[in-house]
């Protein structure tokens, strides 16, 4: 079952890849040589894998047609079969990262502590001699697992954008622009051209990065507890850093560009991102919060969709807002949403800007417009040796504090299909004592 599972998830990521490939050709134009090459090659090997499953599922089918029930002793009655529970999502990765790590980082060693110790199953039907160098690539069925999980944890994934596969690492798709010209008119006479006009959104893999300390009690201890807590520690830690950058990335050759800047250079720049109203009271408050709604209403997107991104210091002030009679002005936070629409509140929204230092940022983003592109999976090394900074900056020691590190890769990339669909008031002082 678990070489069914595997091949099932192989097929779909090939999938992915022929859609995303296809995907990549814009409309009216064919497939370049190369593309074309590496198309037909993704169908064979689909092809393959389909064959190999079939047989596979076979196998499974006789398998369970032949199967005989045990017979029960004399005079014993069977107990009811427990009811079968899903696996826990992202334990099997916690487990891999475990027991890789009591090999020292050795995949193929890992493998043979994993077989020794009745966990055979752990790296079935993986081929473990295709780590990268210095790694181990997570397999696909397992990775998937972990970013399942990462997406909820993170602000900017977890108000459900595009999520679209690179196979390359690279990928480029038409930006619309404008919309199609319609008009009346009468008989013989020229309809106006219509169609859309189209930039481009260009996505490149960026390497998000992390080191995760283990303590080495901990991982000598086989325990669902300590897996649960490595599983956890991972995703707590690239949601972190992934939503700096997703939301306010200032964008290089190898880190993203936020949604903070997407309008940097564009005509957007000056409709798409305001400024606080000063002296802010519910009024001006009221209107700052309209005015984003209508940059987004205005080029045609359902504001109604959109999200609010926002620091926990403005979620508290617009959530203890009152009226002139005491109510609370908006009501609707003390259920996490604003004006009909969710709120998302997070720390990687700084309240340090500006040249008083006392400034934050609210964002609307309707994330149907937004994409994030991913490639390959999770890549993880390990170290016992290695040297790394903890949170205040001092230089630690593995070796000595008798800890593991676990690095951590993924790759991505996010950008916006349309432009005005994200919207930005800068210059927020809103505060709870202000």
């Amino acid at each position: 079952m678990d070489r069914i599972t595997a091949l099932r998830a192989r097929r779909a990521g090939i999938i992915d890849q022929m859609e995303a490939l296809v995907a990549s050709v814009a409309d009216g134009e064919d497939m370049t040589a190369d593309q074309a090459a590496q198309f037909d090659a993704l169908k064979a090997e689909d092809d393959k894998v389909a064959a190999d499953l079939a047989r596979a599922e076979d196998l499974e089918r006789r398998r369970a047609a032949a199967a005989r029930p045990v017979q029960p002793l004399p005079g014993v009655t069977p107990a009811a079969p427990a009811p079968a529970q899903a696996a826990e999502k992202g334990i099997t990765f916690a487990r891999m990262i475990r027991t890789i790590a009591a090999a020292g980082g050795n995949a193929y060693v890992a493998q043979q502590i994993a077989e020794a110790n009745g966990d055979s199953g752990l790296f079935a039907n993986q081929n473990m001699g295709s780590g990268v160098a210095g790694g181990f690539l997570v397999p696909e069925d397992v990775s998937a697992e972990v970013i399942e999980l990462l997406r909820p944890a993170s602000v900017v994934t977890a108000m459900g954008p595009r999520i679209v596969p690179m196979p390359n690492g690279n990928l480029t798709t038409n930006r619309r622009a404008t919309g199609a010209t319609f008009g009346y008119g009468g008989e013989q006479t020229d309809a106006p051209a219509t169609g859309y006009t189209y930039g481009q959104v260009k996505l490149s893999a960026k390497k998000l990065r992390g080191i995760i300390p283990v303590s080495n009690d901990l991982l000598r201890s086989a325990s669902v507890s300590v897996d649960r807590m490595i599983r956890d520690d991972a995703i707590a830690d690239a949601a972190l850093i992934q939503d700096r950058h997703f939301l306010r990335g200032a964008g290089t050759e190898f880190s993203p560009r936020g949604l903070r800047y997407q309008h940097l250079g564009s005509p957007f720049e000056a409709t798409h991102v305001l400024v606080m109203t000063a002296s802010p009271d519910l009024q001006k408050v009221t209107n700052d919060l309209a005015r984003l709604e209508l940059a987004l209403a205005t080029h045609n997107v359902v504001q109604t969709n959109a999200h609010w991104i926002m620091s926990p210091r403005t979620e508290s002030y617009l959530s203890n807002l009152r009226d002139g009679n005491g109510n609370l002005a908006f009501p609707e936070m003390q259920n996490g949403r604003l004006r009909r629409k969710p709120v998302h509140v997070t720390t990687e929204i700084p309240e340090n800007l500006g040249a008083s230092g006392s400034e934050t940022e609210i964002m609307l983003a309707d994330p149907t417009h937004i994409m994030v592109g991913e490639h390959m999976g999770i890549e993880v090394a390990m170290s016992t040796e290695a040297a790394y900074k903890d949170a205040s900056g001092t230089m630690q020691a593995a070796f000595s504090r008798d800890e593991t590190l676990m690095r951590m890769i993924m790759q991505h990339d996010i950008g916006l299909r349309h432009l005005p669909a994200v919207a930005i008031l800068t210059g927020v002082t809103w505060s709870p004592s202000a």
